[in-house]
């Protein structure tokens, strides 16, 4: 016997006990391993249905349901199943039209025998299962779809006309989690300077991902509309507090002000960490002092902390997710921001393409983690030409 149908079950509803007799024979003699339920009337079968049935022969011609109305009835109770229907005579319309309602074949009773049921059944299993894995491919698609469009939104072109200063965005959804995710960023490059964004919204999928496009959305118009850095993170927050589905939703957000001759750098920390700077061969942590994360305490500003920065210059922006993953496989300890500088330092020393820093530090942090980390990953790399060269 085939093995689409070893040990498969088959849900037989057969009122005719001679018709039902003759297709258990049948089975029998060509697939004694096929493990069959009888059932004489269709709304017993819906009453006491058999969970894990992988096909099901449907007599048209049931007491309490005749010809399609039994099919409709039918797969509205187990829509991805695959059936084949019985049908009373060859000149029987009722077989072709059961086809174009969604049954996989038909058999005309005394017109079939073993080999040819035993086929029927293996097949209808087999583009029953060929069908059900076309809609999830259809459905799969769709949605990925909805998410690139949805992507876009989380991961904006900059707005940067100075050439003196390169960036590098990345972005990279949690496990399982496709495009989606709630992390932001943003680069908008105005006549007081160039200003830059990284966030993140607490908790993940689409809800937490369109909260942040919109906060995204926000920071860009309020910068771009001229609002001072301190007005734009109450800006960005009065939206969180809009828009947010619940009282417990906050956002973590890092905010950087560079001059227009990029000597100078002014860092706002609600509650995010704190990026890293790199001036010539040495690499430090800024040391800024951090208010609450937005909504968490509305209304709350930090105290900016103004960094100068002379000669040649890079700076690392990064959400949590960087650097919460485990130092090593199954450790209950974190990676932590200590290990990831390590590794940036070594990146640098190696000057490598500056733009493939963030996938190597994702890289790093997943080695260590044993897989996909489970947060969202932004970084925003900015640094001057020289340095980038």
């Amino acid at each position: 016997m085939d093995a689409l149908l070893h040990q498969r079950w088959l849900v037989l509803v057969e009122d005719d006990p001679g018709d039902a007799l003759l297709v258990t024979e049948m089975l029998l003699d060509v697939a004694a391993d096929v493990r069959l339920t009888h059932f004489t009337t269709l709304q017993s079968a819906l009453d006491d249905w058999p969970d894990g049935a992988d096909c099901v022969l449907l007599d048209l011609g049931l007491p309490d349901a005749v010809g399609l109305s039994a099919l409709e009835r039918l797969r509205a109770r187990v829509p991805d199943l695959p059936v084949v229907v019985l049908t009373g005579r060859v000149d029987d319309a009722s077989g072709p039209e059961a086809l174009a309602a969604g049954a996989q074949d038909f058999l005309v009773k005394g017109q079939v025998d073993g080999p040819a049921l035993e086929r029927s059944l293996r097949y209808a299993v087999e583009r029953g299962r060929a069908t059900t894995f076309q809609r999830e491919l259809v459905a799969a698609q769709l949605r990925a779809q909805e998410n690139t469009r949805l992507q876009r939104g989380l991961l904006p072109s900059p707005l940067l006309e100075t050439d003196e200063l390169q960036t590098a965005l990345f972005y990279r959804p949690g496990r399982a989690r496709a495009l989606l995710g709630g992390d932001f960023y943003d680069v908008v490059q105005t006549s007081t300077g160039v200003h830059l964004i990284i966030g993140d919204v607490s908790g993940h999928g689409p809800d937490e991902a369109a909260l942040g496009v919109a906060l995204r959305i926000a920071w860009r118009s309020l910068v771009l509309a001229g609002l001072a850095p301190a007005d734009v993170l109450l800006g960005v927050e009065q939206v969180l507090l809009a828009e947010r589905a619940d009282d417990e939703r906050f956002a973590t957000v890092a905010m950087v002000s560079l001059s227009l001759d990029l000597t100078t750098a002014t860092l706002r920390l609600c509650g995010h960490p704190s990026p890293l700077l790199l001036m010539g061969e040495h690499l430090s942590l800024v040391s800024a002092e951090p208010s609450p994360a937005l909504a968490m305490v509305p209304g709350s500003q930090p105290d900016p902390a103004v960094l100068k920065l002379g000669g040649e210059w890079g700076l690392l922006l990064f959400t949590d997710g960087l650097v919460e993953g485990s130092e090593a496989p199954g450790a209950g300890e974190r990676l932590g921001v200590e290990a990831l500088t390590r590794h940036l330092g070594a990146l640098v020393q190696q000057r490598g393409p500056r733009s493939e820093i963030a996938p190597a530090l994702l890289a790093e942090a997943e080695r260590r983690h044993g897989g996909a980390l489970p947060d969202d990953v932004a970084v925003i790399l900015v640094g001057t030409r020289g340095w980038w060269c």
